[in-house]
């Protein structure tokens, strides 16, 4: 199974390294934020700091950056959330719940915050366990809470940038490595949460870095849900994640990518040979897609094509019994693609007329074109082979593209399948080559299709280790 809370302390350890975000000039430096926290002295740190961090960041601690614990008035009359331990959500969630009360009842002998503080739990387990929130949305703005928690307020840092900054595994190990008291009732303790030291980003920056990390944390979501129902399938859960992944999901559109549309005009240029005035014969224009035909969204730099914009096919050889020889062309064939990927270990040689067209090419995409269970027509892997010496059967298509590692995976998908498997299809058990042209895929911009490929490479490395 993919370890999604491993992933998640990665993604907050490169965050407050600096490697999430682009450190941008005009973004000025961590020193306006700390000049306006406090202009009297220069509260950052230069000595003994856990790591390297941007040259426009700064280390500082806890107690000369935050106000702890701080003093909230009300009038005691005044309507206010309390929220006990058990409301509030651990892990990675920050949500929390409350119930209303008056002030004074609230606040009295409890903890006190408002809305923008940063709340987390200081006694075991609830610390190590991330119980933690940002109040918001609290009646009249104020509330009490349970004592075992710790309230961090700085109006000149993003809130959002503190909270997970709580969470951050080595803020985690900090506290557990501090833990006093009785078995059951550790709590971290305060000079060390006041030491601790903080990388401070430009507020600017802070902007990016949450933005970013939410983005991780919720492909991380959708992952951790999917492996939640399908976690006694891992087959399954494979193809939700490809399916997942293939609409868009799993990745982040960026302008700088440009559009699918840019990309098909590059591809349609690159395949037009120069021609003589007068002559050569036009390309057979497919059809234009139609609503009925598109399966899912996508993201709006995105384009929905035909196979037949990005990729040639070929239908397979055909040989007979008397061409099956010892020492002959090595043919593949269906029963050479198991679980997705190409097996040699039961091959035929033969001796017949093969066109140069029917010799596979290093990274082809061999599919299954034809058999006599349904269920097996489609299943494809990719030729990684040397080009030139291998063929392939008469039951067998290639596609060739150079987006081969994206529309293999697309060919996995159960959209895909459903194309050439639905209920109006007379071809149930073969994948005609016209099939192969007209089918549908959703194709997204180069560089998106490479980061698409390569965390569905690490997902599929996860789930089967």
């Amino acid at each position: 199974m993919i370890d999604t809370f491993a992933i998640r302390c990665s993604i907050l350890r490169l965050a407050f390294s600096g490697k999430l975000s682009e450190q941008a000039e005009v973004d000025g430096t961590a020193t306006d934020i700390l000049n306006k926290i406090n202009a009297k002295k220069d509260i950052s740190q230069t000595e003994n700091v856990p790591y390297e961090i941007p040259d426009t960041w700064a280390w500082v601690r806890i107690a000369d950056l935050y106000k702890v614990n701080p003093k909230v008035e009300a009038n005691g009359e005044t309507a206010a959330a309390f929220i006990p331990m058990e409301r509030i959500s651990g892990g990675f969630e920050r949500t929390f719940t409350y119930e209303i009360q008056r002030w004074e009842q609230a606040s009295k002998n409890h903890t006190k915050f408002a809305d923008n503080d940063v709340a987390f739990a200081k006694i075991t387990p609830c610390f190590e366990n991330r119980k933690s929130f940002i109040a918001h949305d609290l009646p009249n703005g104020i509330g009490g809470g349970t004592t075992e928690l710790i309230i961090l307020r700085q109006e000149e840092m993003l809130p959002e940038y503190t909270y997970y900054l709580i969470l951050d595994q080595r803020f985690i190990v900090a506290g557990t490595s501090s833990y006093k008291g009785m078995v059951g009732q550790q709590r971290v303790q305060s000079d060390v949460i006041k030491n601790y030291l903080v990388p401070v980003a430009p507020y600017p920056e802070q902007i990016r870095i949450v933005e970013k990390i939410e983005h991780a944390f919720s492909i991380l979501d959708t992952i951790d849900e999917l492996q939640a129902q399908y976690s006694d399938n891992l087959a399954v859960l494979k193809k939700k994640l490809i399916d997942t992944a293939i609409q868009g999901k799993l990745t982040e559109q960026l302008p700088e990518d440009g559009t699918a549309e840019e990309l098909l005009q590059q591809i349609q240029t690159e395949k037009q040979p120069p021609r003589k005035a007068g002559k050569g014969k036009k390309d057979r224009s497919l059809e234009p897609i139609t609503v009925d035909e598109i399966p899912f969204e996508i993201p709006d730099n995105w384009k929905w094509c035909r196979l037949a914009d990005i990729s040639s096919t070929n239908i397979g050889l055909t040989y007979h019994p008397e061409d099956i020889v010892e020492d002959g062309t090595i043919v593949v064939r269906s029963s050479n693609i198991i679980n997705s990927k190409m097996d040699y270990t039961d091959l035929v040689k033969v001796r017949c007329s093969i066109r140069e067209n029917q010799y596979l090419n290093h990274n082809d995409i061999v599919i299954c074109a034809r058999n006599g269970s349904k269920a097996l027509v489609g299943k494809c892997a990719i030729y990684e082979g040397e080009s030139g010496v291998v063929s392939f059967g008469a039951f067998m298509a290639v596609l060739r593209t150079p987006f081969y590692r994206y529309v293999f995976y697309y060919l996995l998908t159960d959209a895909f399948r459903r194309y050439f498997h639905s209920d109006d299809s007379k071809q149930i058990n073969q994948v005609t080559q016209n099939i192969l042209k007209e089918a549908v895929i959703p194709l997204p911009p180069l560089a998106e299709q490479e980061r698409i490929v390569e965390k569905l490479d690490v997902l599929m490395k996860s789930i089967s280790a």
